[in-house]
């Protein structure tokens, strides 16, 4: 069973610990920058994703109330212009371990994301992420889970570059009212 936890003292060195594979890496942040950021901007929720008792992954993401104004991350932009009058949930990060790849983990801990983002934040009304339009893994994993494409594209800085700028694709699961 899907769970997500906070990420403490306890599991701070397993979590930071998660690998990608090395043909998604450039894809997002590493999992210590990600809990950086989270520090910094403390909007963002760290969390790190169980399978039972076993840590498979990890997530970052945070809550948009409608109308509320914040001064964003890098490579944020203003999303609240985008949120068609509603609160929702940005889906910033999630990251599988390479070993736990390719055996449904992740469209289950989407899934199980969904219905826990639901319960955290009763008002949203979708839930959002992007992904880099050459991330074709990432976008058959959301297509898979429900996440259907808006049709926007939003220029993003790439991880770990300066001057490096791609385009993502916004996706988007909505509640039914």
């Amino acid at each position: 069973m899907i769970r997500f936890e906070k990420v403490t003292s306890d599991n701070f060195e397993d979590v930071i610990n998660l690998k990608m594979k090395d043909s998604q890496i450039g894809f997002m942040e590493n999992n210590l920058y990600s809990l950086a950021e989270a520090k910094v901007f403390d909007y963002l929720e760290p969390r790190a994703i169980y399978n039972d008792q076993e840590l498979i992954g990890f997530m970052l993401y945070y809550f948009q109330p409608n109308g509320v104004v914040r001064e964003m991350g890098p490579g944020e932009g203003v999303h609240e212009i985008h949120n068609d009058g509603m609160d929702y949930v940005y889906f910033k990060r999630l990251m599988i371990d390479q070993c736990y790849q390719g055996k449904g983990f992740g469209k289950a801990a989407l899934e199980e994301a969904g219905r826990f983002f639901k319960k955290e934040y009763p008002s949203i009304g979708f839930i959002e992420l992007m992904h880099y339009m050459d991330n074709e893994t990432g976008a058959s994993l959301y297509e898979a889970a429900g996440y259907k494409s808006t049709g926007e594209v939003r220029c993003t800085p790439r991880p770990g570059t300066d001057d490096e700028y791609d385009e993502e694709l916004v996706r988007r699961v909505y509640f039914e009212e």
